[in-house]
C-alpha cells in the first residue's frame, strides 16, 4: 500500500470503489490530502463516516462518481472490479483522474498453503470447486487481460501472511463463498473432507495471500483501450 500511495504525481484526492469497510481509504488518508471512500450499498458499520473520521464515504456506484473530470489522483478497488460494470467504470475512472493520477484494480489470488497441507486439503477443495462463482477465475488471476487508456505499472510481489491453528484454517476455509454454497448442497461429504484436516499434526500452519490486480498511470495522449476488455 506505501508503495501505491507513493506512485501519483500529486496525493491531493484518492477514490476508493466498492470501498465496503473503507480499510483502504483508511490508509490512504495517511498519504492523500482527502481520502474518499465510494460504494453502492456501504456497510453500516462504516457509512456514514464519524465527523471526526480522516476518510469521507460517498454513497454512489464505481460508475457514476459525483466529482469533476481531471480531479483525482488515484482510483482503487480491492476484490470488487468484477462487480463492477466493467467499461462504464473503467470510462468513469479515466474521466475523473488527472494526468499522471493511478488506476489499480487489486484483488487476493490463490490461497498458499505448506505442500502436505494442501495435500490434506485435496478432496476439499474438488467438493468446492463447484460452487466459486464464474468469474473466480478472472479475480484470481489479477484480472488478467484488463486494459485501461494508460501506461500499464507491474505490481511488485506483495502477500498476506499469516500463522494459523487447524481450526482457525478450517474457519477460514468456512467463510469462503464456495464452502457456503456447498454447505448447503453437499453438507456430509464437505464436513468429512474438513474432517481429514483435523487429521494434521500441526500446531501453526503458514498461509498466504498473495495480493494481485492490475495498475495503470493515466496519460496524456492515451493509447486506445484494447479490444481485451473483458466484460462480467
Amino acid at each position: 500500500m506505501r508503495w501505491l500511495a507513493g506512485l501519483p504525481r500529486q496525493r491531493r484526492v484518492i477514490v476508493e470503489c466498492g470501498a465496503g469497510e473503507a480499510e483502504i481509504s483508511g490508509f490512504m488518508s495517511k498519504h492523500f490530502n482527502l481520502a474518499i471512500a465510494t460504494d453502492p450499498k456501504p456497510p453500516k458499520s462504516a457509512y456514514p463516516a464519524p465527523a471526526a473520521s480522516p476518510v469521507g464515504y460517498v454513497k454512489c456506484s464505481a460508475e457514476n462518481l459525483p466529482l469533476p473530470s481531471d480531479s483525482v489522483d488515484m482510483v482503487v478497488s480491492m476484490q470488487a472490479l468484477h462487480h463492477f460494470d466493467l467499461a462504464p467504470h473503467l470510462a468513469e475512472a479515466h474521466r475523473v483522474l488527472d494526468a499522471g493520477g493511478i488506476f489499480a484494480a487489486l484483488a487476493w489470488g490463490e490461497i498458499e498453503l505448506p505442500e502436505d497441507v494442501r495435500g490434506a486439503c485435496t478432496d476439499f477443495f474438488s467438493l468446492i470447486d463447484h460452487f466459486w462463482e464464474p468469474e473466480r477465475g478472472w479475480v484470481v488471476s489479477g484480472y488478467a487481460g484488463l486494459a485501461f487508456r494508460g501506461e500499464k505499472v507491474e505490481l511488485p510481489r506483495a502477500a498476506l501472511c499469516r500463522t494459523v491453528s487447524v481450526e482457525d484454517l478450517i474457519g477460514v476455509f468456512r467463510g469462503w463463498s464456495a464452502c457456503k454454497a456447498g454447505q448447503r448442497e453437499c453438507p456430509g461429504p464437505l464436513e468429512t473432507a474438513l474432517a481429514s484436516l483435523r487429521m494434521l499434526r500441526c500446531s501453526g500452519i503458514r498461509i498466504s495471500w498473495p495480493i494481485v490486480g492490475q495498475v495503470f498511470r493515466k496519460t496524456r495522449n492515451p493509447s486506445k483501450i484494447s479490444n481485451s476488455n473483458r466484460q462480467t
